[in-house]
């Protein structure tokens, strides 16, 4: 009697947890998976307790919350590959940009994450614009004279975020390392590419041998070693292969560099930028390195671009590398919802549709680990309800959700609009929370 009694309570403790689970049914949208399924032109996602439970073409469920896609598109959230999100809020204010370190010590040990304001105004900016998640990376900047004179060429470690503004919001840490090769890179390390690579090269190497003899360095019972223990300790997960390794670079010849450095340490690279990445697509997809690119960079703003091209993404998808597509260059942390739009303009030059869905969602959340990035039976419910074509420029989000949860498409700039538009609700500090 007594395990039946254990049982019957175990039972019910079961049934109560799953009828207080909370619910959402996003009904009769045209619901884009990025999954097995494909495209459904009418169908039903059903999210119980943050993780999508069932897409199907009718769900005749209740739910405690119901939203009415009918006309609507349905895709995962918007994942951002690159930005500097709750590190910057004004790029000319230096008070408010937390996103680069100055100073000879700091390297590949640098971590942002202590500075991360999850309350940062471009946070929910870039959210009502779609974006749900973004991996944030710090930087270096060339007009750094302290950073030049040291020859850093590796920014530090990156994060993931989910962009609900909570405090709690860091999805993952040390996502991936950044580092700085081809021009970029040489003009932070003395005006050289070679010396560029030959920095990043021996940072990898002495990041293994210290692996190798960690406590006989600990001891002091070894050769001086060229980098503090900490950038050391910072590059373990990139020589054990758990760690991606992001690169910066946009010459051809510097992406095979890239590849060719990578290979020799069994590392996991990613390439960022890749303005000429079409020239060595093959390349790239036999070492089944992905590229974050700007879709919209056609422009040959340096020698180093003189290749770009719009129909980069599409060349290189047809190669059978993994693209991700980040904002435009010039915006990509204020504006970093444009990537869907830059999406759209490869599409124009010749990305097959669900391809361009896919490399600003499901493609970075596979290359960075993260969740998201599908709607699937178990994926985490990061949704968007769009106008429209969500790559189409009048297209805009109706309802965004983030594991699940409504998230609020208010603004500061809607704030600032409404105050002038309606004097009677704006007046005094009405555009403030």
């Amino acid at each position: 009697m007594k395990k039946i009694a254990v049982f019957c309570a175990l039972a019910l403790g079961v049934l109560t947890a799953g009828a207080q689970a909370e619910s959402v049914l996003i009904k009769g949208g045209k619901v884009h998976t990025l999954a097995d399924k494909g495209t459904l032109e009418s169908a039903d996602v059903l999210i119980i307790d943050g993780k999508v439970e069932q897409v199907a073409p009718t769900l005749n469920i209740s739910a405690d919350r119901v939203i009415d896609a009918s006309g609507k598109v349905v895709t995962p959230g918007v994942i951002a590959p690159i930005s500097e999100l709750g590190l910057v809020e004004i790029s000319a204010a230096s008070g408010t940009n937390d996103h680069a370190v100055t100073g000879e010590s700091i390297g590949s040990a640098f971590n942002p994450l202590p500075a991360y304001n999850p309350k940062s105004t471009l946070i929910s900016f870039n959210r009502a614009g779609g974006v749900t998640s973004a991996v944030v990376f710090p930087a270096i900047s060339t007009w750094d004279k302290a950073a030049v004179e040291a020859q850093r060429v590796f920014a530090g470690r990156g994060f993931a975020i989910k962009l609900n503004g909570e405090f709690d919001s860091v999805e993952a840490k040390d996502v991936a390392q950044k580092a700085y090769l081809g021009e970029t890179g040489a003009q932070l390390a003395g005006g050289s590419r070679a010396n560029a690579f030959a920095k990043v090269e021996s940072a990898l190497s002495q990041a293994r041998e210290y692996r190798d003899n960690r406590a006989a360095i600990r001891k002091g019972d070894w050769r001086e070693l060229d980098y503090s223990l900490a950038d050391l300790e910072a590059l373990q997960p990139v020589i054990n292969g758990t760690e991606p390794l992001l690169i910066t670079v946009n010459r051809a010849s510097d992406i095979l560099v890239a590849i060719e450095l990578a290979q020799a340490f069994n590392v996991k690279l990613v390439v960022l930028g890749a303005a000429e990445g079409w020239m060595v697509a093959d390349q790239l997809a036999r070492a089944q390195v992905p590229v974050v690119i700007d879709a919209i960079d056609n422009l040959p703003i340096s020698f180093s671009s003189l290749g770009a091209r719009f129909d980069n993404a599409a060349l290189l998808t047809k190669a059978g590398v993994k693209v991700a597509i980040s904002g435009p260059g010039y915006a990509s942390t204020h504006n970093v919802y444009l990537s869907r739009q830059s999406a759209g303009n490869a599409v124009a030059h010749g990305l097959p549709y669900e391809e361009a869905l896919k490399s600003i969602s499901s493609n970075v959340a596979d290359i960075f680990n993260l969740d998201g990035g599908t709607l699937e039976k178990g994926a985490t419910a990061d949704v968007v309800v769009w106008s429209g074509d969500p790559l189409e420029v009048t297209s805009y989000p109706e309802q965004v959700l983030i594991g699940g949860e409504p998230q609020s498409l208010v603004t500061r700039s809607t704030r600032l609009r409404d105050r002038h538009l309606k004097p009677g609700k704006g007046s005094g500090f009405g555009y403030r929370h």
